[in-house]
């Protein structure tokens, strides 16, 4: 496989998706890859909601208990 290939070349990427990826700096298969995104949100871990800090964002785990009547 060539990372050097250019993305237009990929199965499945028309001209207009290599107009959108060609704006995000994505020119070849290895930039495409390597791509990431700007903001990356950690959900391996999450908190116990007595845990939380005011402001803070993370991922709660919640069950209910009983549907709304």
């Amino acid at each position: 496989m060539d990372l050097k290939k250019e993305v237009q070349y990929i199965k499945g990427v028309g001209p207009s998706r290599v107009k959108l990826l060609n704006k995000l700096g994505i020119f070849t298969l290895e930039d495409l890859i390597t791509y990431y995104p700007r903001e990356y949100e950690d959900r391996s871990k999450p908190k116990n909601i007595g845990e939380l800090l005011n402001g803070e964002e993370v991922l709660i785990s919640a069950y209910p208990v009983r549907a709304h009547e």
